[in-house]
């Protein structure tokens, strides 16, 4: 299966010279290059291993895997804006790679000195230090991995608190990616299992095809979307990166436990919802695209956390669905009106404070369950 990895070593090349070729490239470009890097690298020493196993090339190989996904994992928090600058605890990812380079180094190098043959037996069948090793950070990526996906669960949430129109910046491609990460290791840990123990006819070089074959598709699909995805501050501007009152760093913080420590008493929230609403009917702010809850709270002179609350404690909702349920109704007008029958359904959904056809179709439908033509037709029918 040489041609998987020679194509898999063919697209990481593509998408490096890609991401190069990039104008303003960010940290996260960076650590996409690194994924890739590392690929090539995991890939190229499968290549050599079928070629000709030697104690440095399962000493690379076998190190290689364990920085993956550390770095993967790096590209994702920052992906999502999470604070890690000066966060050591991060550094803990890095510590299976650590520990397996130090215990490969004590065993290959100084401990034992491996000729072909006892070299190709350790590689096929492993002693249960290795498979201790082994399973045990797999492990603990598992549960690294495990984490981010509910990271990326509360940023999808916080998302659609503090901004009108989400698509640019929403994640849902790094979920799936995750879980696909996820799922490649705990494949990989029992088809290593099977072919360790001989469970079933799967020999080693197998389980090392159908592992790294799940690799290129993951980092294929992470390096496709990260290379065009939009970070907050990027697509918001500048008020979005402000770190005064609502940092670009979202905090990513359950909706059930983000209000606990609010003072607002229920004629508080009646009267901030009042003037929120009074605010949308009078100057129809929600026909602004690109609408923050951070510029609705200064026009409203409150905080940004004290509107929230008050959004999501009233209506149920968070600022995302109250403001489009506003543009949906306003397209609904515009729709039936006869003097804007010369005019697109797009036009008028841009109109309406919408930013793109797929957007405006997909919440018009959520919110009514029909399509904006549907809608049109019915009623001018009725």
């Amino acid at each position: 299966m040489q041609w998987l990895n020679s194509t898999g070593i063919a697209v990481s090349v593509f998408f490096i010279f890609f991401i190069l070729g990039k104008r303003n490239r960010k940290r996260a470009d960076y650590l996409l290059i690194l994924i890739n890097l590392l690929t090539i690298s995991f890939l190229s020493l499968e290549l050599l291993v079928r070629i000709r196993l030697t104690t440095l090339v399962f000493f690379f190989q076998s190190v290689c895997p364990y920085l993956i996904f550390p770095v993967y994992l790096f590209f994702a928090l920052d992906t999502i804006q999470d604070k890690i600058q000066n966060n050591r605890r991060w550094i803990v990812l890095f510590i299976p790679a650590l520990i397996s380079t130090i215990f490969l180094i004590i065993d290959l190098f100084i401990f034992h000195t491996y000729d072909a043959a006892a070299l190709q037996k350790l590689y096929d069948e492993p002693p249960i230090s290795y498979h201790i090793l082994y399973k045990g950070n797999q492990i603990l990526f598992i549960l690294a991995l495990i984490w981010l996906i509910k990271k990326l669960h509360l940023y999808a949430h916080q998302i659609k608190d503090e901004f009108s129109f989400i698509d640019p910046i929403q994640l849902n491609w790094l979920t799936q990616t995750s879980w696909v990460y996820l799922a490649i290791t705990v494949v990989a840990i029992l088809i290593f299992i099977v072919s360790n123990f001989q469970w079933l006819p799967i020999n080693i070089n197998l389980a090392y095809t159908i592992v790294s074959s799940c690799i290129v598709l993951a980092v294929f699909y992470t390096s496709f979307h990260g290379i065009r995805q939009y970070t907050v501050a990027e697509y918001y501007g500048r008020l979005a990166a402000e770190p005064s009152t609502q940092s670009s760093e979202l905090p990513l913080t359950d909706s059930s436990t983000k209000y606990k420590t609010s003072s607002l008493t229920s004629g508080e929230l009646d009267t901030i919802f009042q003037n929120l609403v009074l605010l949308f009917d009078s100057r129809k702010i929600y026909l602004e695209p690109k609408l923050q809850l951070q510029e609705v709270a200064d026009l409203l002179d409150i905080t940004t956390h004290n509107l929230s609350q008050t959004i999501n404690s009233t209506t149920g909702k968070p600022f995302y669905d109250f403001v489009n349920e506003y543009r949906v109704k306003h397209l609904q007008k515009l729709l039936v009106d006869p003097s804007k029958k010369k005019f697109t359904i797009l036009a008028l959904g841009l109109d309406s404070g919408f930013n793109s056809k797929a957007s405006l179709n997909r919440i018009f439908k959520e919110k009514t369950g029909l399509s904006p033509k549907e809608y049109q037709v019915r009623n001018q029918l009725s």
